[in-house]
């Protein structure tokens, strides 16, 4: 396990968690995005970075931590339904041109998700299980468009087994790396389903370390 922290970021319990499960390469180069990504959020669209896919999606993915970690619903002045939709509408924008029904669908309900674990309970599955779980109202907020993301919602990451997952899509994604986060214990337990799951796919293996830094890691 990788126990590089990024400079100046060790209270974000989001990237420590990326951190732990990066190879070193990769952790040097989430370090040089997060300095060109804080003060400008969501400024410089995906596309015009002209980097390979996985240093695209971890871009990606780092600004969706650094705009969880803005937008968080204890510390928004804003009413809890404004900063609801804030927190999942600015998620959902970093798609850019990857946008479709369920994929927005899956960055809006991933930030819900990883509101409520930064600001739940600890160690135990109930308080993990109480993370995940959307309320009614956080349910009607979501307003999920695609047809494939209320089993999501509902908690197939309980139910399928390792053979059932897919990463066609990020909906795909979010399942994978919520089925990690739900059996195991430990963010080192979690890594070791990663690698039996899908091998290197750079994206369930990022969103599994917000899951597991917003869980374990937050104070």
């Amino acid at each position: 396990m990788n126990s590089t922290l990024i400079s100046g970021q060790s209270a974000m319990p989001l990237i420590k968690g990326i951190c732990c499960l990066l190879p070193a390469g990769q952790a040097g180069e989430l370090a040089t995005l997060i300095a060109e990504e804080q003060g400008r959020l969501g400024a410089v669209p995906l596309k015009e970075t002209g980097g390979s896919r996985p240093c695209t999606e971890l871009r990606r993915l780092a600004r969706l931590a650094l705009h969880i970690d803005r937008h968080r619903l204890d510390r928004t002045v804003l009413p809890i339904y404004q900063g609801r939709e804030q927190l999942m509408a600015g998620a959902a924008a970093l798609l850019d041109d990857d946008m479709t029904l369920a994929c927005g669908d899956a960055m809006r309900l991933l930030a819900l998700q990883l509101d409520k674990l930064l600001r739940g309970g600890r160690g135990s599955a109930q308080a993990k299980l109480d993370g995940l779980t959307l309320s009614v109202m956080e349910q009607r907020a979501l307003a999920a468009q695609s047809p494939n993301t209320g089993a999501v919602v509902r908690g197939s990451w309980r139910r399928k087994s390792r053979n059932q997952l897919g990463r066609g899509n990020w909906l795909d994604v979010v399942e994978a790396a919520l089925w990690c986060f739900w059996h195991s214990d430990t963010l080192q337990d979690g890594e070791a389903l990663l690698g039996a799951l899908l091998g290197a796919d750079i994206r369930v293996r990022v969103v599994y370390g917000m899951l597991a830094g917003a869980f374990y890691l937050a104070d």
